[in-house]
């Protein structure tokens, strides 16, 4: 009898250990916003205070149309469309896990728009304004990008030259959605520092950040993931569309990245059977290449397009 409580009494609390792990990680919080200067001063960007909410304004002074598409399982998904005129594509941008574009994207705005391309600038599920009360780090979230890149095919025609551009977990959203059938014309993808699948930079973090043992706890979480996420940890991964993408990736890495490790980038480039570019930022922490050289960053990014945008890869690498 004492044998069968102890089990009993272990088994529950490796449920509520399990379920606990998947709140933690999984289920939406409010995210701050970050969008004024002392927000800003006040938080772990204060060193970037200046180029973030440049962007921000500038953000604000195009008066961005608020647009919405419904996911593949039913939730209002939010963006904000910048049109241009007499653009030569199109690209949507995707952020980071427990983020936002003010903080991920915002500040390289202008930039894109300089390149001719319209904007869209999308909330990824169970983040700002869209709906959704699970994150899924890319699983679920590629094929809301897929339905962007299908909602601007509709709009602006299905000839128009569309992109993928993402940091951290929009990049690895960017990657995983590359591969997946669309009507839409994508010409490329831009992946600044994805990780290569939810189960990797779990138990990465794990161990590197917690100190804890990676693979029961993560095949714990797992469990959870299962049953009230309906996805896996390790479901899918870059890797593997990278297997198959058939359109140009260009890879950016911080090399002083401690949250997702160059080596996740550097797996993907390595399988991607696609025309690529991978290029490495010395000094660049966690999505932070841009701001660690604007320069060198900007000029790959205008040649990728160049490249890319017409359907010639140029002197891509394959």
């Amino acid at each position: 009898m004492a044998l069968i409580v102890t089990v009993i009494v272990l088994l529950l609390a490796l449920a509520l250990l399990s379920a606990g792990m998947f709140v933690f990680v999984f289920v939406r919080r409010p995210v701050p916003t970050y969008d004024t200067p002392e927000a800003l001063d006040a938080s772990r960007w204060r060193d970037y205070r200046d180029p973030l909410y440049g962007g921000i304004c500038w953000l604000r002074d195009r008066n961005p149309e608020t647009v919405t598409v419904e996911s593949f399982d039913g939730l209002r998904l939010s963006g904000r469309f910048i049109p241009r005129d007499h653009a030569r594509g199109a690209l949507i941008l995707l952020h980071g896990y427990r983020s936002s574009p003010e903080i991920d994207v915002t500040a390289g705005l202008s930039q894109y728009y300089a390149m001719g391309l319209s904007l869209l600038i999308c909330d990824q599920r169970a983040h700002g304004a869209s709906e959704g009360r699970l994150i899924t780090m890319g699983i679920k979230e590629r094929y809301d990008a897929v339905a962007w890149a299908e909602y601007l095919a509709r709009r602006l025609g299905r000839e128009t030259p569309i992109y993928f551009g993402g940091i951290s977990m929009g990049a690895t959203t960017a990657l995983m959605a590359s591969d997946l059938p669309m009507e839409a014309n994508l010409r490329g993808v831009i992946a600044d520092c994805g990780f290569t699948s939810p189960g990797d930079i779990i138990r990465y973090l794990m161990k590197r950040h917690y100190r804890l043992p990676p693979k029961p706890l993560a095949a714990l979480l797992n469990l959870s993931c299962r049953l009230f996420g309906g996805f896996g940890l390790d479901q899918w991964s870059t890797v593997r569309s990278m297997e198959r993408v058939r359109v140009p990736v260009l890879f950016f890495h911080g090399e002083a990245d401690h949250f997702v490790p160059q080596e996740m980038t550097e797996a993907a480039y390595a399988a991607c059977v696609s025309p690529k570019r991978l290029l490495t930022f010395p000094g660049a922490g966690h999505g932070l290449s841009f701001m660690a050289d604007r320069q060198r960053y900007v000029a790959a990014l205008r040649q990728f397009i160049d490249e890319t945008i017409g359907g010639h890869h140029g002197t891509l690498g394959t």
